[in-house]
């Protein structure tokens, strides 16, 4: 093997996991928002907070696009000073949390893949090992063909896309503990209802009179609408969904993380029963601010982002639950499997 089929293998290697760390966090800008807000919390830097979400969005394109140049092999001086920009803080930050120990994921793949501290670092490690190969000395890493430029546009536009849809749709990919198909543990009866190989996450929310009321979420038809953040809640839209939802012949659910004594405050339309619920709990059920969630006798069958509310629910309440559902994930992970697809071809063959 010659030296520079090695430094490329290397580059490239790179360039994959950058593509898979970067877009695992582009799928989920509100997830990515997340790990942002962990960091900058850890690090005291509060005044980042109100940015978390648009400074996650613009570091994982960054490190997506990256990992496209270092495959295609163009830009590749401006390429390799990124890398080892970030390869180097991505370091020095996983091994401080190797030290704090502090209990948070690195967040280095989204919710796709966990990895604990040690993990983290020693990948960083071997990031850093590859880098050294790959771009030691930087004169001599050649220069791209001609038609690599047309891969890494096509590929960057790709990026692009993803970006736009991943602001405007739940993730494509649901890796929380509220993915389609799971169901709620306020739907067991009994012990014997209960599988070993399965998840039941607790949808847990209270009344006006501080009472929990989690058996309203798995008693027929229950569409909720999760407000995470209040302040920013977009009413009008959500008001509209709320009757959507009765004309359906569903139960809608308004669960909004606040408290009784403070919700006047929101100017919320007073023909809407409010139900109270934790910020995580809501955020991680619906990553959109007033999305939709469709459960029937307790299993989350579909989601939707507040922008894309169907238009003829009742359509989906009336199919059948299992056969939604089926859809509903097997639509989604085609969707995700054929731009991977389509990034991997235009990636390899151009």
């Amino acid at each position: 093997m010659s030296m520079n089929y090695l430094r490329r293998l290397c580059a490239v290697v790179i360039g994959i996991t950058f593509i898979v760390s970067g877009l695992s966090k582009i799928m989920d800008p509100t997830g990515t928002m997340l790990i942002v807000t962990e960091y900058v919390r850890l690090m005291h830097l509060g005044f980042i907070i109100p940015s978390a979400k648009v400074f996650g969005v613009i570091l994982s394109t960054v490190e997506a696009l990256t990992g496209i140049a270092l495959v295609t092999g163009v830009l590749r001086k401006v390429a390799a000073w990124i890398t080892v920009w970030l390869v180097g803080v991505f370091t020095i930050i996983t091994l401080c949390l190797l030290i704090m120990n502090p209990a948070m994921d690195c967040g280095c793949f989204g919710e796709a893949i966990h990895l604990n501290h040690l993990q983290s670092f020693l990948k960083n490690v071997a990031l850093a090992a590859l880098c050294a190969i790959a771009f030691i000395p930087l004169r001599s890493i050649g220069k791209p063909k001609p038609r690599k430029w047309v891969g890494f546009g096509l590929a960057s536009l790709a990026i692009c896309y993803a970006v736009l849809y991943s602001n405007t749709h739940i993730p494509i990919l649901d890796f929380t503990e509220f993915a389609p198909g799971c169901e709620l543990m306020a739907s067991l009866d009994d012990e014997d209802d209960w599988d070993a190989s399965r998840t039941y996450p607790i949808l847990s929310f209270r009344d006006s009179q501080n009472q929990y009321c989690d058996e309203l979420a798995v008693e027929g038809p229950v569409v909720t609408l999760s407000v995470y953040e209040p302040s920013k809640a977009n009413w009008e839209r959500i008001h509209k969904h709320y009757n959507q939802i009765l004309e359906a012949g569903a139960k809608p659910l308004l669960l909004v993380a606040s408290y009784p004594l403070e919700i006047d405050r929101f100017n919320i339309p007073i023909d809407m029963t409010v139900y109270y619920a934790d910020y995580k709990t809501l955020i991680t059920l619906n990553r959109s601010n007033g999305g939709a969630s469709y459960f029937h006798n307790g299993e989350l069958i579909e989601k939707w982002h507040q922008r894309a509310f169907p238009t003829s629910l009742e359509q989906h309440i009336q199919a059948d639950p299992v056969e939604r559902g089926s859809r509903f994930v097997a639509g989604r992970r085609i969707k995700s499997q054929a731009f991977c697809l389509g990034l991997a071809i235009v990636l390899i063959v151009l």
